[in-house]
């Protein structure tokens, strides 16, 4: 019996369509319908990153481009991907996106066969296997986890993008290394349909605005004939060699249970390794510049709201703080060219995990969107309003409700006047009262708002900030004070909250003046 899954019939790509419902579709079928689909959604944020991926590399491939904003534009005026191309594409590449290929077995290297391969459970982050922590669930590797095709094409082309290092394999094998960026917070621009999604991550990247030189040969891995990783380059051909980079050599075993198949067992080891290439930005990423060490791949913190960070999602121009992701930039280049309207709004996603240093353990994962007006890819001032609010935020967290916090749990642990209390001790009154992960969780909506609000045609952006400042953080920073530490109360205990509270309006004041924020005429007891 042959057994063969060929991922462009076979459904596997799993979408919700316009009218709400789930689907699943083969690859042919997610682009001839993706006007038809609103997203491409996995419960892994990371399968839903690496699938995006892997249908922008198929479609640079039909379209051999866009080579320029006008034959961009022509794409998105056709409102919808060109059957004829899509249909040719994949007649002619057919055998090669056969999962269980004899030759070519899709994202795998043919013949590859270990002495013990590992448990199929190994390709999917979210599963404990081997002595690695189990997280999000108690799967064992004895007897190992039974994967459908479907289920393990989707683990394939993920393990190719997020790979973590893990140290040395199995007796004879090389290190294991990460995958390029595989650790970064990964954004997309997303829009009313999948169609609309696939277009706006469209990168022109042959001409001035590419990511990465590209080579005369540089296509997807499945057009080039297979090799072992160690016989081939460690810095991509070009940007198509980039979004299909094989970091794990891989190859399924697939066994038949009646007429059903399914997948027990990988051989998995070190793939093709990585050399980082100056000047080479994932267009998908944003970057931070640290000094003296160069631009770091912004990455996903496990107490950190993403929100917090948008400043850097947003910031398509090169400043000395942050790079924005490539994807950004190039839209941000059909506005000023006139092919887009700046009052356009979107969404952008952001989805990655994060991980133990050295180790592939999962520690957490997010997949969120923020609105994108388009406005904030045209005008700087924007980005720089929006900076501020932030940093006014960060501010009234650090600076102001921490300190008062603080003030109030010294003061209730003082036994008597002349007796400092313990740090340590102090520390922990103000972290299990946790008052600014309260002021935190209740900023999220009003920033959107916010976010939004400053890209409105004729919006006065100081005022907005000044807004911001008294209408929200303010008032917010005190419910949370109140709502914490402020609930002790009788005694000496209420004037320990009386001492939290001095602080925390002496501090808002403080900033206030520091960042220059107009008063007002009725400021109350601030």
């Amino acid at each position: 019996m042959t057994i063969s899954f060929n991922l462009i019939e076979g459904a596997f790509v799993p979408c919700v369509r316009l009218d709400g419902k789930t689907d699943e579709y083969g690859l042919r079928d997610v682009l001839l319908k993706a006007h038809e689909i609103a997203e491409l959604r996995d419960d892994s944020p990371l399968v839903t990153v690496a699938l995006h991926r892997l249908l922008l590399a198929i479609l640079h491939r039909c379209y051999q481009g866009p080579k320029n904003s006008a034959d961009r534009v022509a794409i998105r005026e056709a409102g919808c991907f060109d059957a004829d191309r899509i249909s040719s594409y994949f007649h002619k590449w057919a055998n090669r996106f056969d999962l269980f290929h004899k030759e070519y077995p899709f994202f795998q290297r043919p013949g590859y066969a270990q002495a013990q391969p590992s448990g199929a459970n190994r390709l999917i982050k979210e599963l404990s296997r081997g002595n690695n922590a189990a997280l999000f669930d108690h799967t064992s590797d004895d007897p190992p986890l039974a994967l459908t095709p479907a289920q393990a094409a989707r683990a394939v082309i993920a393990e190719q993008v997020f790979a973590y290092s893990a140290g040395r394999g199995k007796k004879g094998e090389p290190h294991t290394l990460d995958a390029p960026n595989g650790r970064a917070a990964a954004v997309f621009v997303l829009g009313d349909s999948l169609f609309q999604t696939l277009w706006l991550n469209l990168t022109i990247y042959d001409g001035d605005e590419k990511p990465v030189a590209c080579d005369e040969d540089d296509a997807p891995i499945w057009e080039r004939t297979p090799n072992p990783p160690y016989e081939d380059s460690n810095t991509p051909r070009g940007y198509l060699d980039f979004l299909t980079w094989q970091s794990r050599t891989l190859r399924l075993h697939p066994e038949t249970e009646g007429a059903r198949i399914v997948i027990r067992r990988v051989s998995y080891s070190q793939g093709r390794a990585w050399q980082q290439v100056v000047g080479f930005y994932d267009p998908f990423t944003a970057y931070e510049r640290v000094p003296e060490v160069g631009d770091r791949a912004l990455q996903l913190r496990e107490n950190r709201d993403l929100w917090r960070d948008s400043t850097a999602l947003f910031q398509f121009a090169e400043t000395d703080q942050f790079r924005g992701p490539t994807c950004l930039h190039t839209l941000g280049n059909l506005i000023s060219e006139g092919y887009l309207a700046a009052s356009e709004r979107y969404r952008v996603l952001v989805a990655g995990a994060r991980v133990e240093s050295g180790q592939p353990n999962l520690i957490f994962w997010r997949h969120e969107s923020l609105p994108l007006p388009l406005a904030y890819l045209d005008r700087a001032e924007l980005v720089e309003s929006l900076k501020r609010a932030l940093s006014l935020a960060e501010s009234v967290a650090s600076d102001a409700l921490r300190p008062a916090a603080w003030a109030a749990a010294a003061n209730w642990l003082t036994a008597t006047p002349d007796v400092k209390p313990d740090t340590d001790r102090v520390r922990d009154v103000v972290n299990s009262f946790a008052p600014e992960r309260l002021y935190w969780s209740r900023l999220e909506r009003p920033f959107r708002e916010l976010l939004v609000a400053l890209a409105a045609d004729g919006a006065d952006l100081g005022a907005a900030v000044s807004c911001w400042y008294w209408d929200i953080l303010h008032p917010t920073a005190k419910r949370a004070f109140e709502d914490s530490i402020g609930r002790i109360d009788g005694g000496r205990d209420l004037k320990a909250v009386n001492a939290g509270r001095g602080r925390l309006l002496f501090h808002l004041k403080k900033i206030r003046n520091e960042k220059r924020i107009p008063d007002r005429e009725k400021e109350g007891a601030a």
